[in-house]
């Protein structure tokens, strides 16, 4: 099996790639800089000069914010930018299992609904839901597209190319950062575990277009129980749904087996990232 090979980019050799675990949490400080300072102006031209409805604006500054990130992200990096790879060990069986890998990996992590924890977002999800289209293109093709290239398409691939021995670090660390940018305690959780998930696998497969399909698809499930369950499936706990507590422990235990069969496959279908190894790194292991 080809093994994918991570270089450092060229005349370089001396520096880290962009970003380090420093730089990295800094990226919190410019998305919250860049979410003000550009949606705060649409939101103003959204609501008094063009008259766009809540739902509009909401996704004119998601795209907005996230591109005028990239593109700062894209500034400061300069010569230390590693190549953004859409593709990597892509294979049709790999493709095939993520539908049931997604699904699986959701039921788990519906435990969290347990916790009951504060949702932030949860009126203007209702308001977004009133709208299908929008909730689609903001859900389904523009989140997971714009965030994971920023987070599988930037800062991961930098984080593994300067901690090669350490991967779970630099799949931790953008897992965490991924969870803080959502600022909604409901989602705070559940999206940090979901990034621990996509950021392996990018680590096992190098494909930033399987991280985009997973990500889709678990919003997709998001925006059928929106749309078509409505706000009484909303209100409704993770038990009632299933109407038995012994029903749902079956259900979650049983996605937790074949979750765990799905990611064994997949180790054993992949192969990591390997970045080239030259004499300077022996220090960079301090970069924190």
């Amino acid at each position: 099996m080809e093994t994918t090979v991570l270089e450092r980019p060229i005349g370089v050799s001396d520096q880290p790639a962009y970003p380090t675990i420093r730089e990295s949490w800094a990226f919190v400080g410019w998305y919250l800089l860049v979410v003000f300072g550009v949606g705060v102006p649409l939101f103003l031209l959204g609501e008094t000069v063009f008259s766009f409805s809540r739902s509009v604006t909401v996704v004119v500054i998601t795209i907005a914010a996230n591109l005028s990130l990239l593109s700062i992200l894209r500034w400061r990096a300069g010569t230390r930018w590693l190549p953004i790879r859409l593709q990597g060990q892509e294979s049709a069986s790999l493709y095939a299992v993520m539908p049931v890998l997604i699904l699986t990996a959701i039921l788990v992590l519906s435990l969290l609904d347990l916790l009951h924890l504060p949702n932030w977002a949860d009126k203007t999800f209702q308001n977004l839901a009133n709208t299908p289209v929008l909730a689609f293109v903001m859900l389904c093709v523009a989140a997971p597209v714009l965030e994971e290239l920023l987070f599988r398409g930037v800062l991961l691939p930098g984080l593994l190319r300067n901690y090669p021995q350490r991967p779970w670090v630099a799949i931790g660390q953008s897992a965490l950062v991924f969870g803080i940018i959502h600022g909604n305690p409901a989602q705070l959780v559940g999206a940090g575990l979901l990034g621990l998930l996509l950021g392996w696998l990018y680590y096992r497969t190098s494909s930033l277009g399987i991280c985009i399909v997973v990500h889709a698809l678990n919003n997709f499930v998001a925006f059928l129980g929106m749309v078509v369950g409505g706000k009484e499936l909303v209100d409704k706990s993770i038990v009632d749904i299933f109407e038995s507590w012994w029903v749902y422990a079956g259900v979650v235990a049983l996605s937790a087996l074949v979750l765990y069969w799905l990611l064994r496959r997949i180790w054993f279908m992949t192969e990591p990232v390997v970045t080239v190894s030259l004499p300077e790194e022996a220090g960079q292991a301090a970069l924190l």
